[in-house]
């Protein structure tokens, strides 16, 4: 059996961050789930969520680092991209989407980056 060889552009770490899913097609989500990530890196992320939402759709996330600003706060970390990729889940009704981010994360480039440091110092 032959092995590929990987094509993702940034290493991914597993890392179960909350997540919330704030928008899906421009549209604001008016109430969204607590969800978590299964997996991140420099440019996405992957998480379950019980929605099915199509590759190419445009989606803006929340993730939260609990007790990582100043003074134990927890720090909220936007971005906006659009899902690549969505796996079924062995829990009916979720789905598993992978999303990149299209633009830097809402101002948080240097936010999301050392999120991800954390976890490539590990």
């Amino acid at each position: 059996m032959m092995s590929m060889p990987e094509r993702r552009r940034y290493r991914r770490f597993m890392a179960w961050l909350p997540l919330r899913l704030t928008a899906v097609g421009g549209k604001i989500e008016p109430n969204p789930l607590p969800l978590l990530t299964m997996n991140i890196s420099k440019a996405g992320v992957y998480f379950p969520t019980p929605r099915r939402i199509e590759p190419g759709e445009l989606i803006e996330v929340e993730v939260t680092m609990l007790g990582a600003g100043p003074e134990g706060k927890d720090v909220h970390i936007s971005g906006a991209g659009r899902v690549v990729r969505v796996d079924a889940s062995k829990t009916p009704g979720w789905y598993k989407l992978a999303a990149t981010f299209d633009e830097p994360p809402a101002g948080h480039l240097p936010a999301w980056h050392k999120v991800v440091a954390k976890y490539e110092g590990n």
